[in-house]
């Protein structure tokens, strides 16, 4: 029994110090989930939820589901306009310094899936752009976006397990922005 309880502990040993000798790098390949919420400035409410793939050979892929909700003024009317959009890139990724994750888009996609109106006193349903006022419109904001999303970004690792990793970055306003990933393999 003690052979067997030693045989244990020394399997134990070796997978820790081999978990130790991964590089940073080694230790995010891999798929991951996060979400997000966000106030803008202008006082929208974004949600995000998405999975990034970071590929041993410094290619990633990312996707994620981001819904806006706003308050917002139609022909003199006040309304609560939700707005649905898709949203997937690839590029490259590496890791800098063993702490800093830096992601270069090379390719950036978004589409908006749904823009419905409602009733910002009571939430109830006022309507919704479809067809090609839908396509228009997502065309417009794609266009808006484009530039932006393929800025390279950069987060600093500040802490990282085998299934769970929590970045921090900064964005344009200066906030500090903290996102924690969950491994999906």
């Amino acid at each position: 029994m003690k052979h067997v309880f030693y045989s244990f502990i020394a399997i134990v040993v070796a997978l820790i110090g081999f978990t130790a000798c991964q590089s940073t790098k080694d230790q995010v390949v891999g798929s991951w989930r996060y979400s997000k919420s966000m106030t803008t400035t202008d006082g929208a409410e974004v949600v995000y939820d998405g999975v990034d793939t970071n590929n041993a050979d410094g290619t990633f892929t990312s996707t994620a589901n981001i819904s806006c909700s706003q308050e917002t003024e139609i022909d003199g009317t006040k309304v609560r306009m939700k707005v649905m959009i898709n949203y997937k890139s690839s590029g490259e990724w590496k890791v800098n310094g063993e702490k800093e994750i830096v992601s270069s888009p090379s390719t950036a996609d978004v589409k908006v899936t749904s823009v419905k109106y409602f009733d910002p006193s009571d939430d109830s349903f006022l309507g919704e752009l479809t067809g090609s006022d839908l396509d228009e419109y997502s065309k417009a904001f794609a266009k808006e976006l484009q530039s932006n999303l393929l800025e390279a970004s950069t987060e600093r690792i500040i802490m990282l397990q085998d299934n769970k990793y929590v970045t921090e970055s900064t964005d344009d306003d200066g906030k500090k922005e903290t996102i924690t990933y969950n491994r999906l393999n």
